[in-house]
């Protein structure tokens, strides 16, 4: 009887240390808080965890889904008692969502983080306004103006030309037209007035020829006479 109670007391120790052996494991897993995301671009991103797990050692990481596959797990490592761990994932496509949540094992425990996701920013359209104008110019005709033309009657100047007569006896009548005097009393042409200066010229000149002849003659005389006088 006393064997009996002895090993039923012993079994129960047992199972109250194992139970507490595994309270204590399941109070010793590490705590994750929710993941974000930031710096998020067309084709990268970064997302940040949190862990905590007090005087004890944690691995962590990331788990990435894309277009409903399975999960890839990213940026394994090592954190003792509490800190923030990330990861920047590159060569995104535009415009795509991504989920992730961070996972963390410790005290031979696993726990997850929530499931969260970002979308990748998309290019911005940059429109071009091409603006035509037509080189075409639309020329308004000038109003039409009825104007009055006075005729123009021309009038013929009749020239009288006097018929020169030449040396030889011929008639010049195309002389007349350049050294004529004109109608008026000087000469009305470059030849006209030439031949008007020579004759005035050459009527001095005879009017003092005959002058000095005359002079000369009375002083002969003068002296014919003086020289009579003398003689008688």
């Amino acid at each position: 009887m006393n064997n009996i109670i002895f090993q039923s007391i012993r079994a129960i120790a047992v199972l109250t240390i194992a139970l507490f052996a595994f309270v204590g494991d399941v109070l010793a897993a590490p705590m994750l808080t929710p993941v974000t995301a930031k710096y998020v671009t067309e084709n990268n991103a970064t997302i940040v965890g949190h862990v905590s797990n007090p005087q004890k050692n944690s691995t962590v990481w990331f788990e990435i889904y894309n277009n409903n596959n399975a999960p890839t797990a990213v940026a394994v490592q090592g954190i003792w008692d509490e800190g923030t761990f990330e990861w920047n994932i590159r060569d995104l496509n535009p415009g795509q969502t991504y989920s992730y949540r961070s996972v963390a094992m410790g005290g031979g425990a696993t726990v997850y983080s929530p499931v969260s996701s970002f979308t990748t920013l998309v290019p911005k359209q940059t429109s071009l306004t091409v603006t035509y104008q037509s080189n075409s110019h639309v020329v308004t005709p000038a109003p039409k103006v009825n104007q009055t033309v006075e005729p123009v009657v021309a009038v013929k100047k009749t020239t009288t030309t006097t018929p020169f007569v030449t040396e030889d006896g011929f008639t010049n009548k195309n002389t007349a037209a350049v050294i004529g005097p004109g109608s008026g009393i000087f000469p009305t042409t470059l030849i006209g007035w030439v031949a008007l200066i020579i004759a005035i010229l050459s009527a001095t000149l005879i009017g003092r020829i005959i002058y000095e002849s005359t002079e000369k003659r009375k002083k002969e005389d003068e002296e014919e006479d003086n020289e009579e006088v003398e003689t008688e």
